[in-house]
């Protein structure tokens, strides 16, 4: 995107908020802004917002704040980005400021409830919670603030309400029935806290990460491994892998359990944690990252919530941001390999691909026997089109495999793959190919490999037919693929079919309009059918789509003298070691 591209984006995405009604500033507002020339800061900060930088669109706000100090609608913006940021010190002074205006407004409210806990101030706690507003979100969070003042006071009748209140249902119901039970295991009462984590169970709180470490830390306390085993292995059948689970199955096979957790304060941050999760699940992300906000004012340590921070972070292309939280998790946390690669990923998103691969790269020497950092390591050279070291990181993790080199890992086929298309653009084919075929054998055809494949056969003039063949399979299971599409017109080019290369290439071009490959390949077969003004013009095109410099060489010349007499089809007459049986 050029920068006029971008003021033009900008512009629209301001024109149409403003025309939605999204964010809602009353006339009056409107009026003071302008009258009182403070637009600048009021405007950085909507468009802050609208960027997700909630630590700007904060910012921005206490600026227009100083001039206009008690309007309550630009509070309320300021309380919002505030917390979304982690400025907790000025989202709490907004707080008691809003309330001045409002004095039942449930943000404030709860935020000042919150940091009353944490100060251990359990009646102003409950004051700040008698007086907030009603509605779905406060009547899920009360009991949940409440069940760990009792906790925190071991008040037993307050705790019994609480309990009682909480095994109703809800919002989220997993998450206070699993908040009752770790109450009620920390009250001896582990009878009853089963039969809490059974209905949770069935609210389906065995999709969240936070549920299953609390009911697996309480099957293996209680000496059900071979159930904590299940519920383990079951949420990782359904989701990728993750420290936290890894940690607890290890734990499980030495039989450490985590001691139950009887702070008050971190039980509580617990269920803002897992709120937060419930939010992310259902895609309301400013609502996830609000409450894991509230998280980590609580406890400010837990490494699990500032992982979470982070991610979402992330999300948001706050990728400096993230870096710098994700950076942040000390090595000793069980999530610590897993934070430094995501922070070469956000160093490598906000363009600082030299950084990142220097964080992958010490944490390769530090750590010689995770294999995820050199599968990351590799995929940062690939991006970068460093080769040749992008290969040595793949050769690595593929030796640290599940795997034999006879009989690989089927989940490795990416690994192939990719190393495969490293080999193949350093010029060592007969490597590449066998990569290519193994990651085509563990992958069951994945159309994304026959696709490489194919065309890395056309694109050498070798095997066409075949070729041919495995691109049109490719293109049968994902018809809308544009780069497949292209692969099978560049086939039929390869093979003399020039009508019908024009066909699928213009077909490519429409879902690919701005791809320099395909359109440079549409040129190519407008030349050949004799149509050479619209094949210049798209080899004018593809210069204009940031071609590689190899390639851009090869438009500029055929601009000049257009293509020679066409190929002849020289297949080989036998095929590729291993053949079409692999």
């Amino acid at each position: 995107m050029n920068w006029r591209q971008g003021i033009l984006i900008g512009l629209a995405g301001v024109s149409a908020l403003v025309a939605s009604g999204v964010v809602y500033i009353s006339q009056r507002v409107d009026a003071y802004i302008v009258e009182q020339g403070a637009a600048g800061a009021y405007l950085a900060a909507r468009q802050a917002t609208l960027s997700k930088d909630a630590a700007a669109a904060g910012d921005y706000w206490s600026m227009a704040l100083l001039a206009r100090p008690q309007d309550g609608q630009l509070l309320r913006q300021a309380l919002q980005a505030q917390i979304l940021a982690g400025q907790m010190d000025a989202s709490l002074d907004t707080a008691t400021r809003i309330l001045a205006d409002k004095p039942t407004n449930r943000q404030a409210r709860l935020l000042l409830a919150i940091d009353a806990f944490k100060n251990k101030d359990y009646d102003a706690a409950q004051t700040h919670l008698d007086t907030m507003e009603k509605g779905p979100f406060a009547e899920m969070l009360n009991p949940n603030i409440r069940l760990w003042i009792s906790v925190a006071q071991n008040d037993e009748a307050a705790r019994a309400r609480a309990i009682e209140q909480l095994g109703r249902g809800s919002v989220f119901a997993a998450v206070p029935l699993a908040q009752s039970a770790h109450v009620l295991e920390l009250n001896g009462e582990t009878d009853k806290a089963q039969r809490y984590y059974s209905d949770a169970i069935r609210a389906g709180g065995a999709r969240y990460i936070f549920f299953t470490l609390s009911y697996g830390g309480f099957l293996q306390r209680q000496g059900e491994l071979a159930q904590a085993q299940k519920l383990y292995a079951f949420w990782a059948s359904q989701n990728l892998d993750n420290a936290y689970i890894q940690d607890a199955q290890n734990r499980l096979e030495v039989d450490q359990p985590h001691a139950l957790n009887a702070n008050p304060q971190s039980g509580l941050a617990s269920a803002f944690s897992a709120i937060a999760e419930a939010m992310a699940s259902e895609q309301r992300m400013d609502l996830a990252l609000g409450f894991y906000r509230m998280a980590q004012h609580l406890e400010p340590d837990n490494d699990r919530t500032n992982f979470a921070v982070a991610t979402l972070l992330g999300a948001r292309e706050r990728y400096v941001r993230a870096a710098e939280q994700f950076a942040a998790i000390p090595s000793k946390a069980v999530s610590y390999a897993d934070a430094q690669i995501q922070r070469a990923q956000m160093l490598f998103q906000a363009g600082a691909s030299e950084a990142a691969i220097a964080v992958l790269s010490a944490q390769s020497r530090a750590n010689p026997e995770n294999r995820d950092i050199f599968i990351s390591l590799g995929d940062l050279y690939r991006s970068e089109h460093r080769f040749a070291e992008a290969e040595t990181a793949y050769d690595k993790a593929i030796e640290m495999g599940a795997g034999s080199a006879q009989d690989p890992n089927p989940r490795d086929w990416f690994l192939y793959f990719a190393r495969g298309m490293m080999r193949e653009r350093l010029g060592t084919w007969d490597l590449a190919e066998l990569d290519l075929q193994t990651a085509r054998k563990l992958s069951g055809d994945e159309p994304n490999v026959l696709n490489y494949l194919g065309y890395s056969w056309i694109n050498q003039g070798i095997y066409l037919d075949e070729g041919l063949k495995i691109i049109r399979e490719a293109v049968k299971k994902e018809p809308k693929n544009g780069a497949f599409v292209d692969s099978l017109g560049w086939a039929h080019y390869r093979l003399g079919n020039y009508k019908q290369a024009l066909i699928l290439l213009e077909r490519a071009s429409q879902i690919e309009s701005a791809d320099p490959v395909v359109t440079d390949h549409l040129g190519d077969a407008l030349w050949r059918v004799g149509r050479k003004v619209e094949a210049r013009y798209q080899w004018r095109k593809a210069l204009a789509f940031e071609p590689t410099p190899e390639d851009r060489v090869k438009i500029e010349e055929k601009l000049l003298v257009g293509l020679g007499p066409p190929e002849k089809k020289k297949p080989k007459a036998h095929m590729p070691r291993g053949g079409t049986a692999i």
